[in-house]
């Protein structure tokens, strides 16, 4: 490979990345156990939901037409000729002058067209216990007041999810509703860890001398869980080829989908990650012109796709985000890959534009006039408190501006705004 060929453009690299990655193969998940899994398929309600006409509120099932005069000084009262909880069924028909007592849930009587709530009723003042036989109304509703039709929220038949959904609380109670007591999705990506250099220590060791812990497998696996894949961590890689095609023997061993490293993909003498993947495999890049992360390599090893992250622990969170995180996303068939971007105001400071586009770490903040950004303070590749502060990437393009506090910047975000 001709490495004095111009950095790749972020968007190039990205594409260039994505293209060797697909869904992963389905398969059935519990109920219970799908939060966060994507789906594999679309879902069609088996019912219309609610399947009947039922009532929205505590109160009673009238006819609206006797009720046309009602007001709080001009009490209707309407004989009580049933009551119904939600569950069971009613079996009398609303007649004029009669009224049916109805909980929440309830199907609606045959003969009624509206349910007027007990706080427009006398029941406002007399105890349910009090089991009177008649009722006095207080408003006026129209045809339809406090009524969920049959079908109202779906149809049967009816497309209520699409394939590359991702199940949230919100999907779960749907799927519940259709009665998917088993849900297809696609299977989590297998990711192999592997940090590399002759520095690192575990995280529970005191380091020597030029020693630091490894920092970047842990968070990088913890990366992996958030974006939905499953992390296998592997024992921290020695600064030698023979060192790291061992570790990848064991990751094929385990079947991973993916291998993402730390390290060992600059232009060092002990930049062993480019080497093995130049000699051993395929390298399909290893340069983006971004800041931090210009060393990132992507290629394959022995079949499975590799990514090599920076070793400075921003730089390796950094790129993860923009490479790593959105080929686990498309190995779970979501239909959006990357961090949504928001439009955020430079809260103080100025930033100068470079030739290579910059993702500087910031916290965004939501006020009254819109969304802020403020800097986390030093943008070294090297600050892991850095990513710890931050909730967004503020993205600077590549030119000549100086933007000052003031503009209006893309931000991607990483987390809610506070």
């Amino acid at each position: 490979m001709d490495f004095s060929s111009p950095l790749l453009a972020v968007e190039d690299a990205q594409r260039e990345l994505l293209r060797h990655f697909g869904p992963l193969p389905t398969e059935f998940v519990p109920l219970a156990a799908a939060l966060g899994r994507t789906l594999a398929t679309a879902v069609q309600a088996d019912a219309d939901m609610p399947p009947f006409a039922n009532s929205a509120m505590d109160g009673y099932a009238v006819r609206a037409a006797d009720l046309a005069q009602a007001s709080r000084t001009n009490a209707v009262p309407l004989r009580i000729i049933e009551r119904v909880a939600a569950g069971a069924m009613p079996t009398l028909t609303v007649e004029s002058g009669t009224a049916i007592r109805i909980m929440t849930g309830a199907p609606l009587p045959a003969g009624a067209d509206a349910v007027v709530p007990f706080e427009e009723t006398s029941e406002l003042h007399t105890p349910a216990s009090a089991q009177t036989e008649h009722v006095q109304v207080y408003v006026a509703p129209v045809v339809g007041t406090n009524i969920r039709p049959a079908g109202e929220d779906m149809r049967t038949g009816d497309t209520v999810l699409e394939a590359g959904t991702v199940i949230t609380p919100g999907i779960i109670g749907v799927l519940a509703t259709v009665g998917a007591a088993q849900v297809a999705v696609y299977r989590r990506p297998r990711v192999a860890i592997l940090a590399t250099g002759d520095e690192l220590v575990d995280v529970n060791q005191k380091p020597g001398p030029g020693q630091i812990r490894n920092s970047n497998g842990y968070a990088n696996a913890a990366q992996v869980w958030a974006a939905g894949g499953e992390p296998i961590m592997l024992p921290i890689v020695r600064d030698n080829e023979a060192a790291l095609l061992g570790a990848i023997d064991q990751g094929l061993a385990a079947v991973v989908d993916m291998f993402i490293t730390s390290g060992g993909v600059s232009v060092g003498d002990f930049d062993v990650v480019k080497q093995v993947l130049e000699r051993e495999g395929k390298l399909a890049f290893w340069r983006v012109r971004m800041r931090p992360g210009k060393p990132l390599a992507f290629g394959h090893l022995r079949g499975v796709p590799l990514i090599g992250l920076p070793g400075n622990p921003a730089s390796a969170m950094v790129c993860f985000e923009l490479f790593a995180r959105p080929a686990i996303h498309t190995l779970q068939g979501r239909r959006s890959v990357f961090r949504p971007s928001v439009a955020a105001t430079l809260a103080s400071g100025a930033i100068q534009a470079t030739d290579r586009r910059q993702f500087l770490r910031v916290v965004v903040r939501a006020t009254a006039n819109g969304l802020t950004a403020d800097l986390t303070g030093g943008q070294g590749s090297g600050l892991v408190t850095s990513m710890a502060r931050a909730n967004g990437l503020l993205v600077v393009a590549e030119g000549t501006t100086t933007f000052e506090a003031g503009s209006v910047m893309p931000v991607l975000l990483l987390d809610a705004p506070e």
